[in-house]
């Protein structure tokens, strides 16, 4: 994801804010669903520093 070069208009400075949107939603889906995996699967198995 490159950030436009030189003047832009307002179109593609709203094309630019719909993607960086969708990247945003993505990056959240994905973040959600490793917590997820690691709540389900992983936590039982990791033993914090703070324990020890």
């Amino acid at each position: 994801l490159v950030a436009p070069s030189g003047s832009v208009n307002c179109e593609e400075f709203t094309k630019s804010q719909e993607l960086l949107k969708v990247v945003r939603m993505r990056d959240d889906m994905v973040n959600d669903r490793n917590w997820k995996v690691f709540n389900e699967c992983c936590q039982i198995h990791f033993k914090s520093p703070k324990n020890e």
